[in-house]
């Protein structure tokens, strides 16, 4: 008993150490848990704000849809060198947002979401200014991969949701027929 008297200051310390060590680590723990719910929720944010930038140009958003004339080789959009260089921010928006969101939610459903957006830009990807300018360096060996396969992939036609249910296009295509 005289032996733990005498050392009780040495044994408050030692306790008060540890009690500082196991917050930090509950702390640090706890941070971790935070940063991972979060992740989500940023990519969800990003992915908002790159849709909502393809609404706001729809020009820009699907050359497949043909509402301007695009000329990769010439680089212009309807004979404009300006537009052109707003599509290729539009596309480099698009690109830092996917690598971002697959660097920290590589999901599957990321992974379609992100290809879907991709594939309209198509033409312009696999480019020869493109390919040889030198704007997916900046990306990851990974992230570079993703995009070559989705843009190499062949363009599909949309299945339809229900067997019975026949795309847009089949219905306005007999619709046309039949006027």
């Amino acid at each position: 008993m005289v032996w733990l008297w005498d050392n009780a200051i040495t044994l408050a310390t030692l306790l008060m150490a540890a009690a500082a060590v196991a917050a930090l680590i509950y702390a640090h723990l706890r941070i971790s848990e935070g940063s991972k719910a979060e992740h989500p929720a940023n990519a969800n944010e990003l992915w908002r704000e790159t849709l909502r930038l393809a609404f706001e140009n729809p020009k820009l958003s699907d050359p497949t849809l043909r509402l301007a004339d695009f000329d990769y080789e010439n680089r212009t959009i309807d004979g404009s060198a300006e537009l052109f260089q707003k599509y290729e921010v539009f596309v480099d928006t698009i690109l830092n947002a996917s690598d971002e969101i697959l660097g920290v939610e590589p999901t599957k459903e990321w992974q379609a979401s992100v290809r879907i957006q991709l594939r309209p830009h198509r033409g312009y990807l696999r480019s020869r200014h493109f390919q040889n300018s030198g704007y997916l360096e900046q990306y990851s060996v990974r992230f570079r991969a993703f995009v070559d396969e989705a843009v190499r992939e062949p363009a599909e036609p949309p299945t339809p949701i229900h067997p019975n249910v026949a795309p847009i296009d089949t219905l306005n295509q007999r619709a046309s027929k039949r006027a």
